[in-house]
């Protein structure tokens, strides 16, 4: 047989380049994986102590919202007049009134664990140092009870920072004025009434 001189061709990989394409593919499947590990080492969470940008000012008030205290202590109840103190989670005291949407009012007694449900009011204001300057160049002094941690105006989802630390989140309704709302902002929260109230077993 006649040779022609021609080499054939070699169809088998060398290793220097199998081993660059598996670390190319191993770097195409991990790397979802440490840019996601890399963005969350890096997220901090909202800080509601930042200050404001703007003149102090009422933003909005009278805003309605649902507060769920999820273990509340009975401290005082008048059933004829419909009035009821909690002693809430974090310690402080609330007395308000029952609203017509509790019907075991009656079952309630003094001491008594419970879950209620809280209809509230927020005022949102930013603030210079705690005060609000009104008419005739003085400042009024604001009493707030939290700080705006964090607003998503798309879902209307209002975070606040109570002054224990804690927080909570609540659906804020269309007319929340959620683009002049900021980390920062000062707010008051005003208790209205107790909606439900659910008695607890021992």
């Amino acid at each position: 047989m006649k040779k022609t001189g021609i080499k054939p061709v070699n169809r088998q990989l060398s290793r220097p380049i199998k081993n660059k394409i598996i670390m190319k593919k191993s770097l195409i499947i991990l790397s979802p994986i440490i840019t996601a590990l890399t963005l969350t080492g890096c997220w901090t969470p909202p800080n509601a102590n930042v200050q404001p940008v703007g003149e102090p000012r009422l933003i909005q008030s009278g805003i309605p919202v649902q507060s769920v205290q999820e273990s509340a202590t009975v401290e005082s109840l008048d059933v004829s007049q419909r009035v009821i103190t909690f002693k809430l989670p974090d310690g402080s005291s609330t007395t308000c009134p029952a609203g017509p949407q509790v019907l075991n009012l009656d079952q309630v007694k003094v001491g008594d664990q419970v879950k209620v449900t809280l209809a509230e009011e927020l005022t949102i204001y930013l603030l210079k140092a705690g005060r609000l300057p009104v008419a005739g160049g003085t400042d009024e002094a604001i009493a707030f009870q939290a700080k705006v941690q964090m607003i998503d105006p798309s879902y209307r989802l209002l975070t606040l920072q109570h002054l224990n630390g804690a927080t909570e989140t609540f659906k804020v309704g269309l007319d929340t004025k959620v683009f002049e709302i900021a980390p920062g902002d000062d707010v008051v929260v005003k208790i209205k009434e107790a909606k439900a109230i659910r008695i607890e077993k021992p």
